[in-house]
């Protein structure tokens, strides 16, 4: 069934195709959700009586991107210019590696004992990159922190990160064809796209594609759809902002490269 987030990306990236090709699509119905069957997320209309089908993925920096996300936001993410740990005249950025938060702990005493001891440590460091180990009663997390001078008046902040893994590759967007173009392929649409969506600064999904090997069967899957699609929602719940980009077939001047502000209206494509 197609969720309200995947629903509400696809309407702000069809606006922006809308704004980007003069077309007149609407969406007229989400097939996923009146089946049990495997069907395609939203099939679209316009004016002339053309039809769009529309399937979306998620494209994911890394594999198993979503739990870490979790375990990062419930630990050091949560930490985020805490009022015990900003400095004045300093500022901080403190990064832990993927996958640094196992299981099996309670991860409410990792920001506790984080606050109790980085207190006392940050004061003390010198201005450059440092390693500090936060210990907990079963659990040991390495940090890195990053202290530079700024202003004597600025209040100070605190800031919070990852170290993102290595290139994770093609095959993420491998396992996204071999789920998604079947469905997408067997619809009965006038055109037919795959939206690749990333909401995550670490990656583009154009260069995971560029990796896909030139084998027999990425060309069989590539060729029984027209068109693909990066959409880059990283900006979206903040700024209000989608960006979005043709990967194929491959625009040489890259001029489908755009966004829109899905709360003003105002649009940007790449001109040459």
């Amino acid at each position: 069934m197609t969720n309200k987030w995947d629903k509400h990306v696809i309407a702000h990236w069809l606006r922006l195709y809308n704004r980007l090709t003069g077309s007149t699509f609407q969406v007229v119905d989400w097939p996923d959700d009146n089946s049990t069957k495997k069907n395609i997320d939203a099939m679209c209309g316009d004016k002339n009586g053309r039809t769009l089908a529309v399937e979306h993925t998620l494209i994911q920096p890394f594999e198993g991107a979503k739990e870490d996300d979790a375990r990062f936001l419930q630990t050091l993410g949560s930490l985020e210019n805490h009022p015990d740990l900003v400095e004045r005249g300093y500022a901080y950025q403190v990064r832990q590696t993927v996958r640094a938060i196992p299981t099996g702990i309670d991860w409410q005493e990792v920001p506790r004992e984080t606050i109790k001891q980085l207190r006392s440590i940050l004061p003390t460091l010198p201005e450059c990159d440092v390693e500090v180990v936060i210990k907990g009663t079963k659990w040991e997390l390495p940090l890195r922190v990053t202290k530079m001078r700024s202003n004597a008046a600025d209040d100070g902040t605190f800031g919070t990160g990852r170290f993102w893994p290595g290139d994770p590759g093609a095959e993420l967007v491998l396992c996204a064809l071999r789920n998604k173009v079947p469905k997408l392929s067997a619809s009965s649409a006038d055109l037919k796209i795959l939206l690749m969506e990333k909401d995550a600064v670490a990656g583009t999904v154009e260069h995971q594609f560029e990796q896909l090997p030139d084998t027999t069967e990425v060309r069989a899957l590539l060729s029984a759809i027209d068109q693909v699609w990066s959409v880059n929602t990283v900006s979206l719940g903040t700024d209000g902002v989608i960006f979005a980009n043709q990967v194929m077939p491959l625009i040489w001047d890259h001029s489908n490269c755009c966004s829109l502000n899905v709360e003003t209206d105002d649009f940007w494509r790449v001109t040459r």
